[in-house]
């Protein structure tokens, strides 16, 4: 489930407020990070499930209708059609996630006021009076139907991320990752008949990455800082670019470390990273320094590259 550019901007997260506090304790970074990802993968299960809680709410409206004197129709009429639809049916049947979330705490009954939000958006939304105008929609609409709903009800859904945050510090930031994770494997769900949640990390290289990249950056970064630094005019060390330094020790490390990555792959990653947790102007400035810097160190030896790590990345 986590891709290795997410194990970069966790591993930064992580590494830098470390950094900041002084605090070497690799043993703990390794555990800390870990922890996180798990978490990452809790948020892919409360937004799994969803689709039975959006249900149960769908429900719960069209009895409070036929508990008033003069139902509406047309209301009945439109949660009935999402009630029923073929996804939320899946995903309410399938005892073993339900065991699942059940075991780990996870579910929405403490989120009903973003839980209300999204749905009242739903009905207005043009993507579901087309799923309502349909006269027998399937599971293939059902899916359709929820992709849009992760994408446009949950992404930048500030009701919702507040929510979040009160209750786990890692999932807001997590959202939207989760979210395109989720879209991709709908189908996939559908076909089998079950809600698959995925395992933290897809292959064992990955979790050794993430491991070794952390590890790697806290034992050698005053040495790797003082490379750095050797490439800086006019340099004063400051908070104001500790996060630049950083994102480049990390590069310079992760070129050193990995032999098979190539070095625009590792390059362009930083860069990425530099645009988000950087000043404006940081990328142009990572971007020369590490690209200087790894060309340098892989002319003299001092990074070596495997066959693998070189095609199509190497550097001009």
């Amino acid at each position: 489930m986590i891709n290795r550019t997410l194990i970069r901007v966790k591993a930064f997260k992580e590494l830098y407020s470390r950094i900041i506090t002084g605090s070497s304790d690799v043993k703990a970074a390794e555990r800390e990070l870990m922890d996180a990802f798990v978490q990452t993968r809790r948020l892919f299960a409360m937004c799994a499930l969803l689709p039975s809680a959006l249900a149960t709410l769908a429900e719960d409206r069209i009895s409070t209708q036929y508990r008033k004197f003069n139902p509406d129709k047309d209301v009945i009429e439109k949660n009935t059609r999402f009630a029923g639809n073929a996804f939320s049916k899946l995903v309410r049947s399938d005892s073993v996630f339900a065991a699942w979330c059940r075991n780990e705490g996870i579910s929405w009954n403490e989120y009903e006021t973003p839980l209300k939000s999204i749905y009242n958006s739903i009905l207005k939304k043009e993507y579901f009076q087309d799923y309502t105008s349909l006269e027998n929609p399937g599971m293939k609409e059902a899916v359709g139907l929820f992709r849009n709903i992760f994408s446009e009800e949950l992404s930048g859904n500030e009701v919702l991320e507040d929510a979040l945050e009160t209750n786990n510090i890692w999932w807001t930031e997590d959202l939207e990752y989760v979210i395109n994770c989720l879209n991709e494997r709908l189908w996939k769900m559908a076909s089998k008949g079950a809600v698959e949640i995925p395992p933290v990390f897809e292959n064992k290289d990955d979790e050794e990455f993430a491991r070794k990249l952390v590890s790697t950056v806290l034992v050698n970064y005053d040495d790797i800082l003082e490379t750095v630094t050797s490439y800086i005019t006019n340099w004063e060390a400051g908070r104001e670019v500790q996060s630049d330094l950083l994102i480049i020790v990390m590069g310079v490390a992760e070129a050193q470390t990995f032999g098979t990555i190539p070095p625009k792959v590792t390059i362009n990653e930083y860069v990425e990273l530099s645009k988000h947790f950087s000043t404006p102007k940081s990328f142009s400035f990572v971007n020369g320094l590490l690209y200087t810097i790894i060309k340098d160190m892989m002319s003299d030896g001092r990074i070596q590259k495997d066959p693998r790590g070189m095609i199509g990345g190497g550097l001009d």
